[in-house]
């Protein structure tokens, strides 16, 4: 089987392990954890560990913000122990609004602070059971001991990148990037060449280490005529996620969908839904999601292995689904959005069931 991952996001821990297990037994890659509201990622991650021989186990995305580089080695060998060596390491800035807001941490040099994030996290995650220190302009960590030993020689960490700087740093430092909301052209064109420009910087060759390009996707199954309409109002939520990464919009501009982003945005922002989803043309829809019949969805991962993704990650949307993503993303009147439990427990077993190889 092709490599392919699972996001198994907003989940009761029962559903989780259930699917967890379910992808585990056909032959899914890897799942990842995701960690904003629902629950820490880790818990997630070590029960479904409890019910999977194989498939690897990522977070996906943990915050560089909320835990420091020591919480963060203990937390990921602690998973790569109980798991035996199939933890990996999904890092992210996260939104700025809710770092600041929910973490009470003040968000600066995110750029800088994942490259040293992860240079400490190497450092720790080398060398259990001795003294270990780091010192950067923003860490300083001074004889730290990580009293557990990985199982695996060397923990996968992946940097999360929307943006152009920490795609280069993920290409520098990090031995995989996590995308999300990519259109094919934008990693042709934009995301490898900005990734080989980091690699450049520390004399790597992405090739002969392997290093992963991995891309989320919203993705819904159905073979409805109203499929594309079912997932465009999660596209509308990404559209107008400029607290998140303005290139979200940056990546749907690039396509020629300017006059509609903009029609969105200005709908999205007065509450109505219905009327931003109503500037969202198929194709548009079509270009950052997985979203179509089985058949259709399996086509789509091609065209971006094709150009140069290595796992394509898909998350399992409920139709018609839309909710923010950080504090003050959608007007107020919007509350916490609209989102079935139902819808997204039967689309997450439709992804794992009908969408793989």
């Amino acid at each position: 089987m092709k490599r392919i991952g699972i996001f198994l996001e907003s989940l009761s821990l029962d559903d989780t392990f259930a699917f967890a297990r379910l992808a585990d037994e056909r032959g899914f890659d890897s799942a990842w954890f995701p960690e904003i509201t629902w629950s820490d990622a880790f818990s997630l991650a070590t029960a479904a560990a409890m019910g999977t021989k194989r498939i690897k186990l990522a977070t996906g995305v943990v915050g560089i913000f909320s835990r420091s580089p020591a919480l963060m080695a203990m937390s990921i060998a602690g998973l790569d122990e109980l798991s035996g060596g199939r933890a990996v390491l999904g890092l992210g800035t996260q939104a700025k609004t809710y770092v600041e807001l929910w973490h009470s941490a003040k968000f600066e040099k995110p750029v800088a602070r994942m490259r040293e994030y992860v240079a400490a996290l190497r450092k720790i995650l080398q060398n259990p059971f001795n003294l270990t220190s780091y010192k950067g302009r923003i860490f300083d960590i001074q004889g730290f001991v990580l009293t557990v030993k990985p199982k695996a020689q060397r923990i996968p960490i992946y940097a999360a990148a929307i943006g152009p700087q920490m795609q280069r740093v993920a290409g520098q430092v990090a031995d995989g990037v996590l995308g999300y909301f990519y259109s094919v052209k934008y990693v042709k064109e934009k995301l490898i060449p900005r990734l080989r420009e980091g690699a450049e910087r520390s004399g790597r060759d992405l090739k002969s280490e392997n290093f992963d390009i991995a891309v989320g996707f919203p993705a819904l199954v159905s073979d409805s005529d109203q499929r594309y309409e079912m997932i465009k109002p999660i596209v509308a939520v990404f559209t107008v996620a400029v607290g998140s990464s303005p290139f979200y919009r940056t990546i749907l501009e690039d396509l020629g969908f300017s006059e509609n982003v903009k029609a969105v945005t200005e709908r999205m922002m007065d509450g109505d839904v219905e009327g931003a989803v109503k500037r969202i043309p198929d194709e548009m829809a079509r270009q950052v999601t997985l979203c179509g019949t089985s058949s259709e969805i399996r086509h789509r991962i091609d065209e971006y292995r094709s150009a140069g993704v290595t796992l394509p990650l898909l998350n399992p949307t409920p139709p018609y689904a839309y909710y923010p993503l950080f504090p003050k993303h959608l007007p107020e009147k919007l509350g916490a959005g609209r989102f079935d439990y139902g819808g997204l427990r039967e689309q997450v077993r439709s992804v794992i069931v009908s969408v793989a190889d």
